[in-house]
């Protein structure tokens, strides 16, 4: 049975080609042995660098390889000090892993709010922003609901502020469908999945760090890809991929090298424009508001959508979606703490399309989603 992917904020089906590429590279590990297929394959695995850089405008040499995006900000949050009165703020859509990791660390943090149409309150952040602010982290859009946030907007108010702040960007759900210009959202640390729209392997993700910030972080975790030994002490290599270790696995990488290329190739501006297209056409449906309630702003659609039918609980209507063999996802308070508990709901249903989604198959959830509720 085949089944329409409306999961692809969580994992999006991969191309043909990438699987191809991945399973090849195997293929040769069996023959030849993983350091010489490394070796062979140098030059195809380095491309994922220029293929990342040319998405996001940045240096290749400011980018790391890893394999997901919470071992990427876990990295980060871990290789910088912070002084006792040092603050850092989020806001109150933050996703729960990247809560957690600043819990753990112990690090002082306060919550700045959301309008009601869903983007940053500038007045709360100018307010909330002071002299021991040491970090800003805000996601791009996050996963429990999909209204894209103006980050450039952001990005100007902090750097105005104070320039020395470090803007830190969860990209995960943002990259591969919405354009990203690292220099134009002044952001300082940009990290994201593999699996989600960008159409890699799982197990794969990257951090970007600005080229400016590589001589203030410590790397939590070193060894001889990103350390040199000599004399009984170590320099840390800070000039090309500060984050990366020796151990990773290259066929993964040339999996999302080669999602990434395709995602340039057909160009970022008309995947965005499909992905919104397929989210108007769902909104715009004249579902009755007192049946199905959605979350996201009208105005500020991305792929990601968000709904609960009153009546059912969200996994009922998983599992109903699932029998129609539709994927979807369930949100609830551990995907962001501080959202739900501002919503005072328990969780949501979240269907997110991709560019290789079709009309019919949007058709076909409305469909599904009246029959639902129409046999109650």
């Amino acid at each position: 049975m085949g089944y329409i992917n409306f999961n692809n904020a969580g994992s999006s089906f991969p191309e043909k080609s990438t699987l191809s590429i991945v399973k090849k590279y195997l293929e040769n590990e069996k023959s030849i042995g993983g350091y010489l297929a490394e070796s062979k394959y140098k030059k195809e695995i380095n491309r994922f660098y220029t293929q990342l850089s040319k998405l996001i405008n940045s240096k290749v040499t400011e980018i790391s390889f890893l394999q997901s995006s919470t071992h990427a900000l876990n990295f980060f949050i871990n290789s910088i000090n912070f002084s006792k009165n040092e603050n850092v703020i989020i806001f109150d859509n933050e996703y729960g892993s990247n809560y957690l990791n600043l819990l753990n660390k112990k690090i002082n943090h306060k919550v700045c709010n959301l309008e009601q149409n869903g983007q940053v309150s500038l007045t709360d952040l100018q307010r909330k922003i002071d002299k021991n602010t040491k970090m800003i982290f805000l996601c791009h859009i996050a996963s429990q609901c999909g209204d894209l946030i103006n980050v450039e907007e952001v990005g100007r108010l902090i750097k105005k502020i104070n320039k020395n702040i470090i803007f830190v960007l969860d990209a995960c759900q943002s990259i591969g469908q919405k354009e990203i210009d690292v220099k134009k959202i002044k952001c300082d640390i940009l990290f994201g999945s593999g699996r989600k729209y960008l159409r890699g392997p799982r197990g794969t993700g990257f951090i970007y760090l600005n080229s400016n910030l590589k001589n203030k972080i410590n790397p939590s975790l070193l060894d001889i890809k990103n350390a040199l030994l000599k004399n009984n002490s170590y320099k840390i290599k800070t000039k090309n991929y500060p984050f990366e270790t020796f151990e990773h696995s290259p066929a993964l990488k040339l999996g999302l090298s080669n999602a990434i290329y395709q995602i340039n190739k057909i160009g970022i501006r008309k995947i965005e424009k499909k992905i919104r297209d397929l989210s108007f056409f769902l909104r715009s449906y004249p579902f009755d508001p007192k049946k199905i309630k959605f979350y996201e702003n009208i105005n500020f659609l991305s792929g990601i959508n968000t709904f609960s039918i009153k009546g059912f609980s969200s996994s009922e209507v998983s599992d109903f979606l699932l029998n129609k063999g539709i994927l979807t996802s369930i949100s609830n308070n551990q995907t962001s703490m501080h959202y739900f508990k501002k919503k005072k709901i328990k969780d949501v249903i979240r269907v997110s399309f991709h560019y290789y989604n079709s009309l019919r198959e949007v058709k076909f959830l409305i469909k599904c989603l009246i029959d639902l509720i129409e046999n109650k």
